[in-house]
């Protein structure tokens, strides 16, 4: 689940509204670091909430509290070529061509649309970040090693 934030004035809350979302988020922060239970009670009836959606909770409250709007939607396990592209933040043909060459694992829907697990994208992008970063850090060692000092924008 993921949330945004806009400034679209369709679901404006009252006075009153924003003090108690704004009261909930400050009683569900407290909650982060105490290991109490939280519930929520519907009329007569009280359930327990997952200990894992209270961040979440208190997030939105603490939103609407500060006069946002919040929408929320579900993040799927799978992507398209299009949310692999935005992640990565590439085009989709270059998607498209990683998963040509095997580089990140998918599979193909009835309609031959390419799916792509999460965590997938996710390794490939970790591990292209590793990459990365040794190439920097050998640079900077071999910039060491000749006792060069290299200067960005210059």
């Amino acid at each position: 689940m993921s949330t945004a934030t806009t400034s679209k004035p369709d679901t404006i809350l009252s006075h009153t509204e924003t003090l108690q979302a704004r009261e909930a988020a400050q009683a569900l922060a407290g909650q982060r670091n105490a290991r109490g239970k939280v519930q929520l009670r519907i009329e007569k009836k009280s359930v327990e909430v997952p200990e894992h959606a209270v961040p979440l909770i208190a997030e939105i409250m603490e939103k609407l509290g500060a006069g946002e709007r919040v929408e929320v939607r579900t993040v799927h396990d799978t992507l398209s070529t299009t949310e692999a592209a935005e992640i990565l933040n590439v085009s989709r043909p270059y998607v498209v061509k990683l998963l040509d060459q095997g580089l990140i694992p998918f599979v193909s829907t009835e309609g031959n649309h390419r799916r792509i697990k999460r965590t997938d994208l996710l390794e490939f992008k970790e591990r292209k970040n590793a990459e990365r970063r040794k190439v920097a850090d050998e640079l900077a060692a071999e910039g060491q090693r000749l006792k060069r000092e290299y200067k960005l924008g210059s």
